[in-house]
């Protein structure tokens, strides 16, 4: 009987994560309001999924909202600026009115360098991103919604 018992607790147990490691990941694991830390600053980061497996993104750093747009491949993101035709700049319902919005460039290669967000196991994010000091490693939780009353 015991046996039996402890048996069928380890087929259980290795079910469980079977289908855990079997999840297929989607946008919707991404969405909320994010806290990254990089080089000791911290950046928040709205991700809302869009049409299939897209997102935008809006960071918020140093005053300034950047918009950003973004393809999920297993269980990465990566993201890259939005600038508008006209100017170059960033649309204008997107961010701090009167602020121009850059796009990150790349180190030497001139060209935008794209953010790299991914899922991890404990429901944290980590990610990489190019800054004018080269590339960054960076962390991120997602922001706990506080209870009411």
């Amino acid at each position: 009987m015991i046996k039996t018992i402890t048996f069928t607790a380890a087929l259980l147990a290795l079910a469980t994560s079977v289908s855990a490691q079997d999840k297929k990941i989607t946008t919707a694991d991404f969405a909320g309001t994010w806290n990254i830390e990089v080089m000791s600053h911290q950046i928040a980061m709205v991700i809302e999924p869009a049409e299939g497996n897209t997102v935008t993104v809006t960071m918020m750093m140093m005053g300034r909202d950047t918009l950003l747009k973004g393809e999920l491949v297993d269980k990465t993101l990566t993201l890259v600026g939005v600038k508008s035709a006209a100017n170059g700049t960033m649309p204008p319902e997107h961010g701090t009115p009167g602020h121009d919005h850059e796009v990150p460039a790349a180190a030497a290669g001139g060209g935008p360098k794209p953010i790299l967000v991914t899922l991890q196991e404990d429901g944290t994010i980590a990610g990489e991103m190019m800054t004018n000091q080269g590339p960054v490693k960076w962390t991120g939780e997602k922001l706990r919604a506080k209870k009411k009353g």
